[in-house]
């Protein structure tokens, strides 16, 4: 179950990501004829002469507490096709499901206290772009026996659990794991807890280091076409939350800490303990490393950005852009040829205009040797522009951070 194949799930992505294609309208009402072109066209080209992107399976874990109140989200990536090992994202609970968009303000805690598990799964598919296959809630006993291969977890927790986990480098056992993730001081804001949750998962991706084995890899077949020569791996379907961790408990695991930021007081009058997640980067960590499963919740045209190594921070705003002009993204990589002027590689000419509406980019329009399935435009970004980028113009759902420190390699699983 992906974004290409779940067509409920991404017309639910669809109908809470519109608010964003709301306040780019203008940019969107272009977009929404070259989209009508191509579907009545058929302009995008899709066959044996076109690159598949593998699937990368996604899941949830929730953890509530005693009290059922949700205290960590974290989403889990495996390798193209159902690998091993894979990439651990921590989640803000307070992250603000509507994208600053309307007068309320909905905090994922929020949903899953009113709603339960299957709703909060949608607010993350929507607020994420991306499409999950399996989730979970997990309580403390449930949460501890999903931890029990992993005897030791180092951690450097910025502040102490009650008496009995002291600050500072510890080494936790399963038990004690789940009870930094679920220890909740009263009254305290998300934002003053998660550094405890995001450094245990961080320690849940050192202590598998390696793997720990417990699925044995799966074989691949080399295959070669008249365009490319690829290695074809039959996808393994993963029917529930503990197969996937299990498979990503078998191979290296990155962790990263998706971030998010306060809200001014006029967005959330109310005083929630709800933040804004910093859209652009939590979009262009996914669609490195879960492409096939991002969606594509805007009326605009799908892209594909490359990037030499070392300029991630380039690379969001340039997500951030592409966000704000009405266009989706849903491939990013970061390991792309250095190149001094940037490229955009369009397979139908007809897009040419729209792929770079407002200039931003200053790239050259060019023809892709071998289209990729799905993607539009790929954008290959040069130095002249990465050296010196336009000042992205931010709203309120989609703003340009420096990232967060990670140990995820983010790139795509498709290679130029």
């Amino acid at each position: 179950m992906t974004a290409f194949d779940n067509v409920r799930r991404k017309r639910t992505t669809v109908m809470l990501a519109a608010g964003l294609a709301v306040l780019v309208a203008v940019a969107g009402l272009a977009y929404v004829g070259v989209k009508a072109l191509r579907r009545y066209e058929g302009a995008t080209k899709v066959g044996s002469d076109s690159i598949r992107i593998p699937s990368t399976p996604v899941g949830m874990l929730a953890t509530v507490n005693a009290e059922n109140r949700l205290t960590s989200i974290t989403v889990m990536v495996l390798p193209p096709n159902s690998g091993l090992g894979g990439s651990i994202l921590s989640l803000p609970v307070s992250v603000d499901s509507t994208l600053s968009v309307g007068p309320d303000r909905t905090p994922l805690s929020e949903i899953y206290a009113a709603s339960g598990i299957d709703e909060l799964a949608l607010a993350v598919e929507s607020t994420l772009s991306v499409t999950l296959d399996v989730y979970q809630v997990a309580d403390p006993a449930a949460a501890e026996a999903l931890l029990a291969p992993l005897a030791a977890i180092p951690a450097t927790l910025p502040s102490a659990v009650g008496e009995e986990i002291p600050a500072g480098a510890v080494t936790l056992t399963p038990a004690q794991a789940v009870q930094v993730i679920n220890h909740v001081v009263e009254g305290q804001p998300d934002r003053d807890r998660r550094g405890n949750v995001e450094a245990v998962w961080a320690g849940v991706a050192t202590a598998i280091g390696s793997g720990i084995l417990l699925v044995a890899p799966a074989d691949a077949t080399s295959t070669t076409s008249s365009t490319a020569s690829t290695v074809a791996v039959t996808p393994i379907t993963i029917a529930s939350f503990p197969e996937l961790l299990q498979r990503l408990y078998s191979g290296p695991v990155g962790a990263r800490a998706l971030s998010a930021s306060p809200l001014d007081a006029s967005l959330n009058p109310t005083g929630k303990d709800a933040e804004a997640i910093e859209r652009a980067e939590a979009v262009m960590v996914l669609a490195s490393i879960a492409p096939r499963s991002m969606s594509q919740p805007a009326p605009g045209l799908n892209y594909r950005i490359e990037a030499p190594p070392g300029y991630e921070q380039q690379v969001v705003g340039a997500v951030a852009i592409i966000l704000l002009s009405g266009g989706n993204v849903q491939s990013v990589y970061l390991n792309g040829e250095v190149r001094e002027e940037t490229v955009m590689l369009v397979g139908d000419s007809r897009l040419n205009t729209a792929a770079d509406a407002d200039g931003m980019f200053g790239a050259v329009v060019d023809e892709p040797k071998i289209p990729i399935e799905g993607i539009d435009v790929i954008l290959q970004l040069g130095t002249t522009w990465l050296a010196a980028p336009p000042a992205a113009t931010t709203s309120t759902t989609t703003t340009v951070v420096a990232p967060t420190e990670s140990s995820i390699q983010t790139e795509t699983t498709i290679t130029p």
